[in-house]
């Protein structure tokens, strides 16, 4: 079932050959074909990794659209090429091509009607960030420890991130692909709501994958300021597409950052990016 995958690889400012799945996929003789895109904002990072292999399509985004646009892309391509599913995956994700096989074991046994999530944890396993439980669109993570794993996932007040979701060509279509006004977070939020308006389940693959989550890295106040501006932006989106408030998500965070940082530029940014709904 290889050739009926795609395996979508977003990356932002990083080289591709950096990326676990994208070397390991250049010594490997298997036949999965990858869809690179590239969301950097350096062109000459992007002209200087094109990589020549019959498995590898690369696509350079000049306008850094986002992660929504990216899998759309790369959804449509699936399509095209009469794939059944794309797993999407980014840059700060490790994933081995071995674990593909446990992927498809799960899509064997459950079919096309399903999302597959795989455990998402801490590279200290202290942590499990997906899934995770949602309440008023805030994520709280689960201690690793404690975490159980069943194979049928209820989706009650529980949400996925994005990296490493299995998902259907139908389930896209159903759903109706991801929000492109959405560029970075909430994109998951927004694409697993529309899934849960049609089936309540997604399975669990019994996979873990180390992730790096942002915010969850220390001190990089310019990072996390300008990541701030997308998280404003995605949350007043997506209140719009749910017709539901996601204000505490963004006072919390504002005030998160306020307290971190001893800035009141969070406030600013709020105010712009959330309340009068300036793009970035």
């Amino acid at each position: 079932m290889y050739n009926n995958i795609l395996v979508s690889v977003v990356v932002f400012n990083k080289s591709i050959v950096d990326v676990d799945i994208i070397s390991e996929l250049l010594s490997s003789n298997k036949d999965i074909e990858v869809v690179i895109y590239d969301n950097s904002t350096n062109l000459n990072i992007a002209e200087n990794n094109r990589l020549n292999h019959k498995h590898l399509m690369y696509y350079h985004d000049v306008n850094n659209s986002g992660v929504s646009q990216a899998y759309n892309y790369s959804f449509e391509y699936a399509i095209n090429s009469k794939k059944n599913a794309v797993l999407i995956l980014d840059q700060d994700t490790s994933f081995s091509l071995s674990i593909l096989d446990e992927y498809i074991k799960a899509f064997n046994k459950y079919g096309d009607s399903y999302i597959y999530a795989p455990i998402v944890c801490d590279k200290s396993k202290s942590k499990i960030y997906s899934p995770a439980t949602l309440k008023n669109f805030v994520g709280h993570c689960s201690h690793y420890k404690k975490f159980n794993l069943p194979l049928l996932q209820e989706l009650n007040g529980i949400s996925v991130i994005n990296s490493g979701l299995l998902i259907p060509i139908n389930i896209f279509e159903k759903v109706g692909g991801y929000n492109p006004n959405i560029k970075l977070d909430f994109s998951d939020v927004y694409f697993i709501e529309r899934y849960k308006q049609n089936n309540s389940k997604l399975v669990l693959v019994d996979v873990e994958l180390n992730h790096s989550l942002s915010g969850d890295e220390g001190m990089n106040k310019i990072a996390e300021l300008s990541r701030f501006k997308f998280y404003c932006e995605g949350a007043a989106e997506l209140s719009i597409c749910l017709q539901k408030s996601t204000l505490l998500s963004v006072i919390r965070r504002m005030l998160r950052l306020n307290v971190k940082y001893l800035s009141i530029m969070p406030i600013f940014i709020f105010f712009n990016y959330y309340v009068l709904r300036k793009r970035t």
